[in-house]
């Protein structure tokens, strides 16, 4: 399913994509705020993940097109992750530096928070480096609420959830 917004475009990944985003995943300036650049081999298996979770997932990560351009300038959607001992939807956006800070990481997870709420009931995570004051503004922006500071993958994260779903049947 293709999401589009005034200026930008969002859809399943596609192999065709596959040296953009490896590409991506091996740079640094892009994985800013990650545990560091992906080996080739890593960076080809992360996207081969995205490829395969977004045949389930409606909402999973993929990619963010920039309709001006046609070019893809980075994603945002979930991901699957194990934290406490519970399978959890985390949320997620990066985008290539040239990108920050001209809302399109609002303006792309809104449209595809969309679709979370028509097809999945259930709390999202997002999982935030204490130090991005950006991304906490955005997930700010998209309704999370601060949950609680944790250790994630051994360095303390900031974690923010969002209940999405169908509202519930009014009474009547």
């Amino acid at each position: 399913m293709i999401v589009t917004t005034p200026r930008l475009e969002l859809r399943p990944p596609r192999e065709s994509d596959r040296e953009r985003f490896v590409g991506f995943f091996r740079d640094p300036d892009f994985m800013v705020f990650h545990p560091g650049a992906m080996t080739e081999v890593r960076a080809q298996a992360r996207f081969d993940h995205m490829i395969t979770l977004c045949a389930t997932i409606p909402f999973a990560k993929q990619p963010v097109i920039e309709r001006s351009s046609g070019l893809v300038v980075g994603y945002t959607g979930v991901d699957r992750i194990v934290f406490e001992g519970r399978t959890w939807l985390e949320w997620g956006y990066r985008l290539v530096p040239e990108c920050r800070g001209l809302g399109y990481a609002t303006e792309a997870a809104r449209a595809l928070l969309a679709t979370a709420h028509r097809t999945y009931t259930g709390d999202l995570l997002a999982i935030i480096d204490p130090g991005n004051l950006p991304s906490r503004n955005v997930c700010r922006k998209l309704g999370f609420t601060y949950w609680k500071s944790a250790p994630v993958d051994g360095d303390v994260r900031n974690l923010y959830r969002l209940p999405v779903g169908p509202p519930p049947p009014r009474a009547g």
